[in-house]
């Protein structure tokens, strides 16, 4: 797609579109191309995703076997026992 640098006022958000949907936007001055407009590609996901959810939930599970620590229902109940 081709448009003049004249035409980004007006149509800034139809180039922008059509530069987010993969085409290129080639801006023109005087008929001579000066600039190109693209579209940015979103960061591509961890390769193996499954793998790092297993060495996160292993992680979890490691740092909360030695727990030694009331957890918050514990202390809720026994607070809430003791007020009667």
């Amino acid at each position: 797609m081709t448009a003049r640098v004249e035409q980004l006022e007006s149509d800034w958000r139809r180039l922008i579109d059509a530069a987010r949907r993969g085409d290129e936007v080639v801006l023109t001055s005087l008929g001579q191309p000066v600039a190109r407009l693209t579209g940015v590609h979103p960061p591509p996901l961890p390769q193996d995703r499954r793998r790092w959810l297993a060495e996160l939930a292993h992680l979890r599970q490691s740092v909360a076997a030695g727990k030694t620590t009331p957890s918050t229902d514990e202390i809720l109940d026994d607070l809430r026992s003791e007020r009667g």
